[in-house]
């Protein structure tokens, strides 16, 4: 298929989630209007037939340089909304704050949402919580008999994001003044913040936050300072959250003084769109330009002819193929060879684009292994980072690699398909695995 077929197909989506009822929004947008949002575009959210509950509006065409939704700041849920919270701050025992139990933002903010689910509708933010996905479709969701029938990196992926989430979560068990709750009784972290229920929350901050530059408006005496790994630079948007992502816009989103007070707002705007958007259509934002592999694996979706997508390889990958392909039957896999790839980052950024061809990573890993004699750290030195002409033609090696992996992914699905039943995440990722096979076919027949 050629690029401009391509470009037909990119707007379907393979995506699941469990949404709320379109009648739940009504709570959250009386909610935003108290806070000064006026919804001057008549925006709404409504049921799409590829990607779910997304965004429109019931009156306004939308052109590049328009404006597609300005929240103010107090609508949005930030570090300074933690920082007014007097009993979620009682909580936390102070003198437990340490270096070695550090946690990150995304983990404080997922806690929050916790204790705001747990108040019920006594919480501020009830309307915007009953908004989120009650599941995510992520792989980290697959149940254990699909992980382990999942390609290594996806599961390398959601093995590190089990660490972390249970590493922040013990860290935040260890920082808290009680036990349990001190108006139902019920234990923190036995009944009300269980495992289960953080892993949920971290990813709905995870899936639904933004970019923010909290030094516009954070305090100046932070009292979770001393506790983050990091800048308190994300936020939750209420309602924003509801846009789709797509390939095929471009979006840019700040803080802007508005209005006589020169008051903050979270402005988002359309950059650049492949044509006007009528009433009624989704309005899509970008996340940026992530591959179907980020997509996957921290949003739970993909998009079949992403136009930003690449298929990339480990290094493990290409031992793999050398040592199953007979044609390298009598290639010897030195060790120093590995070690100088190691040592100078080589295996990073080793992939396959369908528009630019393979990777200069790749190129120069392949002819290491396979093409260079020598195996000393100065010579192989002058070859990776000497001019390109030294480099040997690897098409051949490329082709392969590619086919070898294509046989790889077959191999996993029909592993898959030996479940009787698939999970939600099972299901996205069954359908990512075909999307990778098109995509390196497609590659093989372009080269």
């Amino acid at each position: 298929m050629g690029r401009t077929g391509r470009a037909r197909q990119r707007n379907k989506r393979i995506r699941v989630t469990q949404n709320a009822p379109e009648d739940s929004l009504n709570p959250l947008l009386y909610e935003l209007s108290r806070l000064g949002w006026h919804n001057p575009r008549r925006l709404t959210a409504r049921e799409f037939p590829l990607t779910g509950r997304g965004v429109c509006s019931k009156k306004q065409k939308f052109s590049t340089s328009d404006t597609l939704i300005n929240l103010p700041l107090k609508c949005l849920v930030t570090i300074s909304t933690l920082e007014e919270a007097a009993h979620f701050k009682s909580q936390f025992d102070v003198t437990k704050f340490h270096n070695d139990r550090k946690i990150s933002f995304q983990s404080l903010l997922a806690l929050y949402i916790l204790h705001e689910k747990h108040l019920e509708e006594a919480s501020h933010i009830s309307a915007y919580i009953s908004t989120i996905p009650k599941q995510f479709s992520a792989p980290y969701f697959c149940p254990i008999a699909e992980l382990q029938r999942l390609p290594v990196e996806i599961l390398e992926k959601t093995v590190e994001q089990h660490r972390l989430i249970r590493e922040s979560y013990a860290n935040l068990k260890s920082l808290f003044h009680s036990k349990e709750c001190s108006y139902c009784g019920q234990l923190y972290f036995d009944e009300i913040y269980t495992l289960d229920a953080f892993k949920w929350a971290y990813f709905a901050v995870n899936t639904r936050s933004v970019y923010v530059f909290s030094r516009q408006f954070k305090p100046d005496k932070c009292f979770f300072q001393p506790l983050l790994s990091d800048e308190p630079n994300m936020a939750l948007a209420p309602f924003l959250d509801l846009f789709n992502h797509s390939a095929e816009v471009t979006t840019s989103a700040d803080l802007v003084p508005t209005g006589p007070k020169q008051q903050l707002e979270y402005v988002l705007t359309l950059e650049s769109n492949t044509s006007a958007v009528p009433p009624r259509s989704q309005l899509f934002i970008s996340y940026g330009a992530l591959s179907n592999f980020k997509l996957l694996t921290e949003y739970g979706f993909f998009i079949t002819q992403n136009r930003h997508d690449y298929f990339s390889f480990s290094l493990t990958d290409i031992e793999d193929f050398l040592k199953h392909d007979k044609t390298y039957g009598n290639l010897i896999l030195h060790r120093n060879k590995f070690a100088f790839i190691r040592h100078h980052n080589l295996q990073d950024e080793m992939f396959v684009h369908l528009d630019d061809g393979a990777s200069h990573n790749l190129c120069v890993v392949l002819h290491l292994l396979v093409h260079e004699q020598s195996v000393y750290p100065n010579v192989l030195n002058q070859v990776a980072f000497g001019a390109a002409e030294r480099l040997a033609n690897v098409e051949n090696e490329v082709r392969s690699l590619v086919s070898y992996k294509i046989n790889t992914y077959r191999t996993f699905l029909l592993d898959f398909e030996k479940l009787t039943t698939l999970s939600e995440s099972g299901k996205v990722a069954k359908s990512y695995m075909e999307e990778c096979m098109r995509y390196l076919e497609e590659y093989l027949d372009s080269i």
